[in-house]
């Protein structure tokens, strides 16, 4: 038996797997998320540790004897969200997640103090990513910067919980943009050109290497047994990628969660940050290239709550009734900023076409197809990349929503394959992960494609229609542009 936890967002989920990987149980446990001023976004990170024993304790009472019998754990996390502890292992401050847009004039002192650091760290300087945080804190909370005698990703303050152990893996790192990924280690020419010290960078391991060992008085809490090993694990976006068994090069999938991501897997380091892709370490033994997203489905549930809706399921349910084409409203859906294709923490998205007859399925509808055009950018990016992709698979809470998926597959103009508990993908992937790890089996034995599958076909007659909308999306650009470059007026 293993067990898989993912850290999300929004959420953590913990699958129970068989040695056959055959999912016995799963939980889930949701929390919020702080925003203590415009654009920011944190966590604290003892909400993660009280969500980790919520679903542990619902898997031990689901299948008791299977839980007892756990031989090792894996571990899956959200990207780039900075978490700071002391020297005496105590929370600095509340993390920094990735969707957090501060640290703007961070990204331009890194970009004039380390002129190769795209190429180095595989993507433009971002917002989004730990190191725009860590000299954002640096500049801005001197205080409390000064007390950092550690830097953590989140699932890496967790499995610290669980044994007592600094570390982090080569995919968890290759997103804060202090990695040589090249070198698959942390880079002497970043870290020495910010000034940071390499004393506050975890060790590293793969994704699979066991990182410690469960301790007696956490395994005594959780009903698991004491020592038992515990997996580097990996950023959610690698563990997605093995939980779908996209580890050869040329596979790939689109995961529709909080934000968009669409990975590639590749067997060298190609970066192309001209093109606001991100070349990052895979959790094993490789590299994958990406398009990031900070909208998906995140500008659904916005929509849900600025309409007053309760239900984001009955919402979807009246806009599949009464699909019957594209929606008369476009959508941008740049609500906090973007990443691929435009690199630019401060656009904002808008609606177009809105009238006194629009009405909240229009409104739904229009968010949906925005983003899947958003998505359709990074695909032919991806693909004037040398990274195409023939058959995407689809993981994440969006991919739920099969109109949704079709609308995808139409505006794409192909096939997709949807998969059984597609969301649990880098659960299932953390899992595989100390599957490896503790087993000492090889990657390709373990990190396999889903038996059960759904081909998503495009709405033939629709794709013509969506090729046209596409163009006027594209065209659209700019007027958001404009907007939020004068937004302080």
């Amino acid at each position: 038996m293993y067990l898989g936890i993912d850290i999300g967002t929004t959420a953590t989920k913990a699958i129970l797997v068989d040695e056959s990987q055959r999912t016995l149980a799963r939980a889930t446990q949701d929390y919020a998320t702080s925003r203590p001023a415009p654009g920011r976004s944190e966590q604290d990170p003892a909400l993660w540790i009280g969500a980790v024993q919520s679903v542990l304790a619902v898997l031990r009472q689901s299948r008791p004897d299977a839980f007892a019998a756990v031989r090792a754990l894996g571990l899956s996390g959200q990207m780039h969200s900075l978490v700071t502890l002391d020297a005496h292992h105590d929370v600095v401050r509340p993390a920094i997640l990735w969707n957090d847009g501060r640290g703007a004039e961070q990204c331009a002192e890194m970009t004039a103090s380390v002129p190769d650091l795209a190429e180095i760290s595989g993507v433009l300087a971002m917002t989004s990513f730990t190191a725009a945080k860590l000299l954002w804190l640096r500049q801005n909370e001197p205080q409390l910067y000064d007390r950092v005698a550690h830097v953590l990703l989140a699932k890496d303050y967790v499995r610290f919980w669980l044994t007592g152990e600094i570390a982090s893996d080569m995919s968890d790192a290759g997103g804060t943009q202090l990695f040589d990924q090249a070198q698959r280690q942390w880079s002497p020419a970043i870290l020495d050109g910010l000034g940071i010290d390499r004393a506050l960078m975890p060790p590293l391991l793969e994704g699979y290497e066991i990182a410690g060992r469960l301790r007696p008085a956490i395994a005594a809490q959780l009903g698991l047994r004491a020592g038992l090993p515990v997996a580097c694990g990996g950023a959610d976006v690698g563990t997605g990628a093995i939980g779908l068994g996209c580890a050869a090069p040329g596979s790939g999938f689109i995961s529709l969660g909080t934000g968009v991501v669409y990975f590639v897997a590749q067997d060298r380091y190609a970066p192309k940050p001209d093109l606001v892709l991100h070349n990052f370490a895979h959790c094993t033994p490789g590299w994958y290239q990406m398009a990031a997203m900070l909208n998906g489905a995140s500008a659904l549930n916005w929509a849900r709550k600025l309409m007053g809706v309760a239900d984001i399921g009955a919402l979807v349910s009246k806009v599949e009734a009464r699909y019957a084409g594209p929606s008369s409203l476009m959508f941008l859906p740049y609500l906090s900023g973007e990443r691929t294709p435009h690199g630019d923490s401060d656009i904002r998205g808008a609606f177009f076409g809105l009238s006194p007859a629009s009405e909240p399925v229009d409104i739904a509808q229009a968010v949906m197809e925005g983003v899947a055009f958003s998505i359709r950018q990074a695909d032919e990016l991806l693909t004037q990349a040398g990274s195409p992709c023939a058959v995407p698979g689809l993981i994440g809470g969006g991919a739920q929503s099969l109109l949704w998926c079709r609308i995808l597959s139409t505006v794409l103009g192909r096939n997709l394959a949807r998969y059984d508990d597609a969301d649990l993908g880098p659960s299932l992937g953390a899992a595989r992960l100390a599957m490896i790890g503790e087993g000492g089996c090889d990657v390709s034995e373990i990190a396999t494609p889903p038996d059960r599958e759904e081909v998503i076909s495009p709405f033939l007659d629709q794709i013509e229609r969506y090729d046209r909308w596409f163009e006027a999306f594209k065209a659209m650009f700019p007027a958001v542009s404009a907007y939020s470059s004068h937004s302080d007026l």
